[in-house]
């Protein structure tokens, strides 16, 4: 049984192709409600477990936004605004902004229907105590559309900047969280630091900051899901993702912490760690036989991946954990 119809199908395949040759920032690349819907449903809700992901981190942090305002700035479909409003239900009013007039129609349409009670304006004016949102934006900017973003940036309250976990966007938005540092913000996540950021140093340009969600139970038990992943040659499992949270205020950093960067290599009997800290970007070795319970919960992904190292040379002996 065929859940998604030829037409269907090759208009997704279209909107891949947009986004992974870097062209989709050419023109508006969505034809009509129809596809911005299909969209929606499909690559906007894989964005949506990014956004989830990164919320799911801040709470853990115990960090919630003190904004009375949300402006999700190139809204596309409108899915970070909507999570972001589920999860934090205290915003009475959200700005949108898209250059497509078609998405944003179909961003206010959505929000309207699941929020009623938030009152909805469209533009990017600035006004003062904002949550800005910006979600897969960087690799449609040139540095000549960059630099008025970032102003617009540097004036808001609070920020979360979520982008596809490539090389080459990762990178571009190290460079834009130590640009904004500069102009008096203070790093939240996934840093556990406000220094320059140590991925930008010559010896670490291989690296990229860059960390994976983990898609819903759901998506691997739905045909639909299988299906697309299967007609557009999409793994499921892996998912990417890149993000900074900016705010004015300064962030209650543990000192001494490290953020564990992807996920640990691991080979026969140790793994590989890549590690940030304020002292710059590291790759560790932990033996398991050195810390065998900490091996295992690397291995697994469990809980926040925030540790306070025990150095030897260049081998973890033991840690930590933030919670």
């Amino acid at each position: 049984m065929k859940h998604w119809s030829a037409p269907q199908i090759a208009a997704l395949r279209r909107l891949r192709e947009g986004f992974l040759a870097g062209t989709a920032g050419d023109a508006d690349y969505w034809r009509s409600q129809e596809e911005l819907a299909l969209y929606d449903a499909t690559f906007g809700e894989r964005i949506g477990w990014k956004w989830d992901a990164v919320l799911r981190e801040l709470a853990l942090r115990g960090w919630r936004p003190q904004s009375s305002r949300v402006l999700d700035w190139g809204c596309g479909s409108g899915i970070a605004g909507r999570r972001v409003l589920a999860a934090w239900p205290q915003f009475a009013e959200v700005a949108l902004h898209d250059r497509s007039p078609v998405a944003l129609r179909f961003a206010i349409e959505k929000a309207r229907a699941a929020f009623p009670e938030v009152r909805i304006e469209t533009g990017q004016t600035m006004k003062p105590d904002t949550l800005l949102l910006l979600s897969h934006v960087i690799s449609e900017l040139g540095d000549a559309q960059l630099a008025p973003l970032l102003e617009l940036a540097a004036q808001v309250r609070e920020m979360i900047w979520v982008e596809a976990g490539t090389h080459a966007e990762s990178r571009r938005l190290c460079e834009v969280r130590d640009a904004l540092l500069a102009r008096g913000f203070a790093a939240v996540a996934p840093c556990t630091h406000s220094a320059r950021c140590g991925m930008l140093v010559p010896k670490n340009e291989r690296h990229w900051c860059h960390h994976f969600a983990a898609p819903p139970a759901e998506a691997f038990q739905d045909a639909r899901w299988a299906e697309f992943g299967r007609e557009l040659g999409i793994d499921l499992r892996s998912l990417p993702y890149s993000f900074i949270v900016l705010s004015r205020e300064a962030a209650v950093q543990a000192p001494g912490f490290s953020r564990v960067i992807g996920e640990p290599r691991e080979a026969k009997g140790y793994t590989r760690v890549l590690s940030c800290q304020e002292s710059g970007v590291r790759e560790f070795i932990l033996q398991k036989r050195d810390a065998p319970e900490l091996f295992r919960a690397l291995r697994k992904g469990r809980g926040l991946p925030i540790y306070r190292w025990v150095i030897e040379g260049d081998r973890i002996g033991a840690a930590t954990n933030v919670e």
